[in-house]
């Protein structure tokens, strides 16, 4: 069972084929001794204790990347029958697979997803092109003639449906960590910026208005209200703030320029 090596769903690919006593392919986008999640070194060590294989092109020292990552998919696609793509942004790696199955003769086998889903959005435009949509492991191995296959049991494809949902449901919260985390992030580096750029204004007027601008944009109604100052000396202020390149005229307001040198 070849499937790529990543964090997410392609490491519960690898964990659910050890757990039913399966023999499963990793294909890396690194070097052997830069394993990539080093998470998944456990995993690693598991699937070569089962009798499967690790597989890569790079010499042992290459670390990873993602332009390594995109590469090998050529590879995971083409020790595979057939690739199943489970979820696939607009653009994404997924879909770099799914062409290089293609392009290799091989079935390509999609999960269909809700239209307002952004992490479907690449597979329903995989089906749409001819790839074959499928909802049951039963509907894969069909397609196959040389293997075979017993009817499976309802609680066995229940099984199988609450493992798919449970991984799609896995990625989506760490996406959302992900984001939340990207977000202070951002934050954190704009406040650190802010608190540079207001060590360099000396006036305390020109100050309290730009503590009140952020990267976000703001109107000069709203900048009035937060600083209760008239109207006329919080617009020569801007347009010092604005000549001087601390902020920026957008439509509907103004907002910060952080990378002020």
């Amino acid at each position: 069972m070849p499937a790529e090596w990543q964090n997410g769903v392609d490491t519960f690919a690898h964990r659910g084929t050890l757990e039913t006593k399966g023999k499963t392919i990793a294909v890396l986008g690194n070097g052997f001794n830069n394993i990539f999640p080093k998470e998944n070194i456990k995993l690693y060590q598991e699937i070569i204790k089962s009798g499967g294989l690790i597989i890569s092109e790079y010499p042992p020292d290459i670390k990873a990347e993602s332009k390594y990552f995109l590469a090998r998919n050529r590879i995971v696609s083409g020790i595979s029958i057939g690739v199943l793509i489970v979820e696939a942004a607009y653009r994404s790696g997924t879909s770099v697979t799914a062409r290089f199955a293609t392009e290799q003769n091989k079935k390509v086998f999609v999960l269909p997803h809700e239209i307002e889903d952004i992490h479907g959005v690449g597979t329903n435009r995989l089906i749409r092109k001819g790839a074959i949509l499928v909802t049951s492991a039963e509907e894969i191995i069909n397609e196959f003639k040389f293997l075979e296959y017993k009817k499976i049991h309802k609680d066995v494809r229940k099984q199988e449906i609450n493992t798919i949902q449970k991984t799609k449901e896995r990625n989506r919260e760490k996406q959302e960590r992900d984001k939340k985390q990207k977000e202070i992030d951002r934050q954190e580096q704009e406040k650190k910026q802010k608190e540079i750029n207001m060590s360099k204004l000396k006036n305390k007027k020109e100050q309290k208005i730009y503590k009140i601008i952020t990267t976000e944009v703001i109107s000069i109604n709203e900048i009035c209200k937060k600083s209760n100052m008239p109207f006329y000396e919080i617009s020569s202020i801007l347009f010092s703030l604005e000549i001087e390149g601390y902020i920026e005229k957008v439509a509907g307001g103004y907002r910060c320029i952080l990378n002020k040198e």
